[in-house]
């Protein structure tokens, strides 16, 4: 069972065919403009939670395609991105020279890595529902920050794993949905403290009109509702 989930993982840029493999090399550009805006912000968000700041280290684990990886070495980071796929690094690699970036990338398993406890930071974004083992994960997350480094986690919520069964379905990839409370007690047994969690909300702008005003006003409520059923996890933990 763990052969050919970890092989639908390995496959995935080449079972999505052409389009889905164009898809992964615009990320995140060239989509939809409020896909490519949320996937912008979520970048911002990195950069104020892990407080990332030219001459850091950054390893990120489960890259896909690299952008977040790239984006980071932009920012002056010496950022490394690990995915299990060499499909996914090849086109990791192959943007990322396009766009001179100083970001590298390697093929490496997020369930079985030691990096030496090395990076200043870690990033998991939008990764780790692709494993039921997400222990493994956090141990490896752990193992690559050096003491007092800092890990950013970013999921979708626990609806996932019946959003996603088309991709289960079509492609064979895990897809799961974790709680906040599991993640929490997962981060906490791995040897991390200090597990903050991180509200978000619609990502966009309201103007002066009265009825955007007035959503706006009642969106911190609306939230609070019906966060669980529709919002992201983010949590920040830091390597004892």
């Amino acid at each position: 069972m763990t052969e050919s989930r970890k092989k639908a993982e390995i496959d995935y840029p080449s079972l999505v065919g052409d389009p889905g493999q164009q898809w992964l090399r615009a990320k995140p550009f060239g989509h939809a403009p409020r896909e490519t805006a949320r996937f912008l912000i979520d970048f911002g968000y990195v950069l104020q939670l892990l407080d990332l700041r030219a001459g850091m280290s950054l390893c990120e684990l489960g890259c896909g395609p690299g952008w977040m990886t790239r984006l980071a070495a932009r920012h002056g980071v010496s950022a490394v991105g690990y995915d299990i796929s060499p499909g996914m690094i090849e086109i990791a690699r192959e943007i990322g020279a396009e766009e001179g970036s100083n970001a590298s990338f390697e093929v490496g398993d997020m369930e079985a890595l030691d990096l030496g406890r090395r990076f200043d930071t870690c990033l998991i974004y939008d990764a780790l529902h692709h494993t039921p083992d997400a222990a493994l994960v956090a141990r490896s997350a752990y193992l690559a920050l050096r003491p007092g480094g800092r890990l950013l986690l970013a999921e979708p919520n626990w609806k996932h794993r019946y959003q996603g069964r088309g991709a289960v379905e079509e492609w064979g990839t895990t897809e799961l949905g974790y709680t906040p409370r599991k993640l929490k007690g997962i981060l906490k047994e791995a040897g991390f403290k200090g597990v903050e969690r991180f509200h978000n909300n619609r990502k966009r702008l309201y103007s002066n009109r009265p009825r955007e005003i007035a959503f706006h006003l009642a969106e911190p409520f609306v939230y609070r509702f019906l966060g669980p059923f529709w919002t992201q996890i983010w949590l920040r933990a830091t390597a004892s």
